[in-house]
């Protein structure tokens, strides 16, 4: 007697021993019980996953001589011949060599039969799919209304290509791939009544290569037995898999954990000698991560993670040495390479480069750690500005006036100024505090209408005030001399002053060039130790460090004033 390969010998013959599929066995169990059997139905799903055994069984449980049953007995004749393939009244066709028209046309002739023995005639045609559209159409009239004595179950991995008008005629039943867990539930039974000696993490790494198909688990559990005997070791599984070491994947991952580039090098350059596919090994590894991050962030990542416990284990044990943020930035580093793996003619360079990319990603710094390094840098800044107050006053030095005869307040809400007739002399009458806090005054209400032109004149200072013109300074090597000088910041300036003084103003923007404090070009005073604090403050490593992770700018900084 010929072998009998383990797909065949453990096909389930009862709708319980269906694994994982309880949502398609309890419905027809349900109408078989109340004679509520649809006479055409349609079973879709992947490969393997049990369409076509649950057909033999239906066609068992319709005509089994207690029956219609939704338990079949296996023990009469009837059921016996359905199992063995040999009944008379359940026809299996196979939809690719039967596609036809003329196919279908005998189909058609035959229905008209009562069946031999038992009490209906089944027709089971598989890939169904694949009759043309001429059968298909031949079909419907049958389809639709056969003999009360037949029933018609078609099974399909590619629904979308019937045609909606045999749909609409079908019971549709979707089955479901099966997940890993209940694979790997089925081989421990299979390995205990075959007696093979077996590893659970061999078992697992047939029941993840199968791909929710049980008859494909069965398959290559076969030729492990076929190729290492009843005694199967981890190393022979994934000889015949092909499959990548998992071993590979943890110490890719500690590999860049530990920042250590070269030996990243050094594992593809294994994956690539022991002859594995490095796309697998891609898609591998990206499955790993994402493993990692479940494990980080879950309570019980078994039910998420379909691996044995101690390589859960592992996982959690390696994810804890990284932050999750860290672990998504690596996660989205690899799975940006995906095209480029996935497409290349030499995936093996761009896996490399990946990998050192990730090895060499620098350690993410929370949001709370560099708030409170930029406030620990703010405390630093007030106490300096503090400690050094008498040195750099904030008060503007105004070029001096020979005559002065009026008074003027400061701020918008005074429209009726004296000035003196020849508007290029200084506003007079105002002493040096007057002068400040026009300037501080100014700069608010510039502040309220644009932050960013406030900021930068915080770099600047006045030189003078006249009747119909601004003198402001900016030291010679300044970035902002050419940020103030734009048309459009010195348009928006003057109409700003303008709405200030309630005048026409003009603004004249200077370069100051200092030497030991003083101004050369224009007589002022040189660039003010406040503004230099400014600067010293944009330019420090935290703030810069603050805006490369934030990614934001700076639009204002306040100085203590005095």
């Amino acid at each position: 007697m010929s072998y009998l390969v383990l797909a065949r010998k453990w096909r389930p013959q009862l709708f319980e021993e269906v694994v994982a599929q309880k949502h398609v066995t309890r419905t027809l169990q349900n109408a078989l019980a109340g004679n509520r059997v649809a006479h055409a139905l349609l079973f879709t799903g992947t490969r393997g996953v049990g369409k076509t055994s649950v057909a033999r069984i239906l066609a068992k449980a319709l005509n089994c001589h207690e029956g219609p049953s939704p338990r079949p007995c296996n023990r009469c004749q009837s059921c016996m011949d359905i199992t063995a393939g040999a009944s008379m009244d359940v026809l299996e066709i196979d939809g690719a060599s039967n596609t036809g028209v003329e196919d279908v046309r005998g189909l058609r002739e035959n229905v008209r039969y009562l069946p031999s023995k038992g009490k209906y005639k089944v027709y089971i045609i598989d890939e169904v799919h694949m009759l043309s559209n001429s059968a298909f159409n031949a079909l419907l009239k049958t389809l639709e209304e056969p003999p009360r004595h037949v029933v018609f179950v078609f099974a399909t991995t590619e629904p979308h290509k019937i045609p909606s008008t045999i749909l609409s005629r079908c019971q549709r039943y979707d089955f479901k791939g099966i997940p890993t867990r209940d694979i790997l539930a089925q081989l421990k039974i299979i390995v205990s009544d075959e007696k093979v000696k077996i590893s659970d993490k061999s078992l697992s790494l047939i029941a993840r290569k199968a791909e929710g198909s049980m008859r494909d688990a069965q398959s290559i559990f076969d030729q492990a037995i076929s190729f290492a005997g009843k005694d199967i070791t981890d190393d022979e599984i994934v000889e015949i898999l092909g499959v990548i070491d998992r071993k590979l994947l943890y110490e890719t991952s500690l590999s860049i954990v530990e920042r250590k580039p070269e030996k990243c090098l050094d594992i593809i350059e294994d994956v690539y000698n022991y002859g594995y596919d490095i796309k697998e090994f891609y898609k591998d590894l990206l499955e790993h991560f994402r493993n990692l991050i479940v494990a980080k962030i879950t309570k019980n990542p078994s039910r998420l993670i379909e691996l044995p416990e101690d390589e859960i284990h592992e996982l959690v044990s390696q994810g804890d040495s990284l932050h999750i943020d860290d672990l998504q930035r690596l996660f989205r580093i690899l799975s940006a390479s995906e095209e480029e793996i996935i497409r290349s003619i030499n995936p093996k360079l761009v896996m490399e480069m990946t990998l050192v990319r990730m090895a060499y990603a620098r350690p993410l710094r929370s949001i709370d750690d560099i708030l409170a390094r930029v406030s620990h840098l703010e405390k630093k800044l007030l106490n300096s500005q503090s400690n050094s107050s008498d040195e750099s006053s904030v008060l503007l030095k105004r070029q001096q006036t020979p005559n002065p005869t009026l008074e003027r307040s400061t701020g918008p809400e005074n429209d009726n100024l004296e000035v003196a007739d020849d508007n290029n002399t200084p506003e007079p009458g105002i002493k040096e505090p007057d002068i400040q806090r026009t300037w501080q005054d100014l700069i608010a209400f510039i502040r309220k209408r644009r932050p960013f032109l406030a900021s930068i004149l915080d770099f600047g200072q006045l030189l003078g005030l006249y009747h119909e013109k601004i003198d402001i300074g900016f030291k010679d090597d300044s970035m902002f001399l050419d940020s103030i000088n734009e048309p459009q910041n010195k348009k928006d300036l003057e109409d700003i002053c303008r709405e200030f003084f309630h005048r026409e103003v003009t603004v004249c923007v200077s370069a100051i060039t200092s030497d030991s404090g003083s101004v050369k070009e224009t007589g002022g005073r040189g660039f003010d130790r406040v503004g230099e604090e400014r600067c010293e403050a944009l330019n420090h490593p935290v703030i810069q460090d603050a805006l490369s992770i934030l990614g934001g700018n700076i639009t204002e900084i306040k100085t203590e004033q005095v």
